[in-house]
């Protein structure tokens, strides 16, 4: 690989590990706001502050970046969007956030399937290592007391790993058409609606009146750092490496969940389950290593 292209794909690499930080951080602040607040209401609010931001800082870019044209490939992206982060949060109320973090590092495993069959973009032997390891490491990671315990906040967690895995092969696809910003103002506008008629039928709008203030300051975390920020650095990588490589560099978020669920929520995992995160990670640095560097897109 080139000296430029590799110093490239460095500085894309840093931009989504700057991203699983404040996503890392953001699964135990994701917890405290579901403490007073209904998990629909909460991701509807987020996204809406989102949109707002950016349109209030970007709303000139967007404009020039986004055509007619482009509304359907967003509503795509919206949807994976909207989904992913819709059982994510549904996985945080259900589980623990430290096990809901390694759990969607998973993505690593669907981003490449999903790249193939819709990118056309094949994958190396080494994805049947990672699978092996993965799920080896998940049987550790969900291990209660030697019994294997897997409940309904792990199977949202792992549909929130495989639909984020599409939110990452139809942003790849379709981010150096429309432009970073245009494209997480979408996202960001798709999910607040989406999110939005779920709570309408499913939550009662009266309990936004006992949120607490703890809980109105981690949705105001999570809309500004966790989707305006998270997702212009997460887009902006898109654009020039691969969502394989950027699914390989999300790995790393369960690492930061770790360090912020102990200081904010208390939770330590197992020694069974630090083996089991332990392979997961060991996965992604097989995967990282060896002849096949990623891809860097064309201009």
């Amino acid at each position: 690989m080139p000296a430029k292209q590799k110093n490239n794909t460095v500085f894309y690499g840093s931009l989504i590990l700057l991203q699983c930080l404040l996503w890392g951080i953001g699964n135990p602040v994701g917890k405290i706001s579901l403490e007073t607040l209904p998990p629909f209401l909460c991701l509807a609010i987020r996204y809406a502050i989102a949109f707002v931001l950016f349109l209030l800082f970007f709303y000139k870019k967007i404009r020039a970046q986004f055509r007619k044209e482009h509304i359907p490939n967003s509503i795509v992206v919206g949807l994976f969007t909207a989904a992913s982060f819709t059982f994510s949060t549904l996985a945080l109320k259900y589980a623990e956030a430290t096990i809901v973090g390694f759990l969607l590092s998973l993505t690593v495993v669907f981003t490449p399937i999903l790249s193939f069959f819709i990118l056309r973009q094949k994958a190396g032997k080494k994805l049947v290592v990672i699978i092996l390891i993965a799920v080896v490491g998940l049987y550790f990671l969900c291990g209660n007391g030697g019994k294997f315990s897997f409940g309904l906040g792990e199977i949202y967690a792992l549909l929130s790993a495989l639909t984020g895995a599409g939110m990452l092969t139809y942003s790849s696809k379709h981010v150096s058409d429309m432009g970073p910003m245009a494209l997480s103002a979408a996202q960001s506008a798709v999910t607040a609606v989406v999110s939005l008629i779920f709570a309408l039928i499913f939550e009662d709008f009266h309990s936004l009146a006992y949120v607490s203030a703890e809980g109105w300051w981690s949705v105001l975390y999570l809309a500004v750092a966790c989707t305006c920020i998270a997702y212009s650095l997460q887009n902006i990588a898109l654009s020039r490496v691969s969502a394989t490589f950027v699914s390989l560099a999300f790995c790393t978020e369960p690492i930061f969940t770790v360090i912020a669920s102990f200081f904010l929520l208390g939770e330590r995992l197992s020694l069974m389950g630090f083996i089991g995160a332990a392979l997961i990670v060991a996965g992604i640095v097989l995967a990282s290593l060896g002849s096949n560097e990623p891809e860097e897109k064309d201009d």
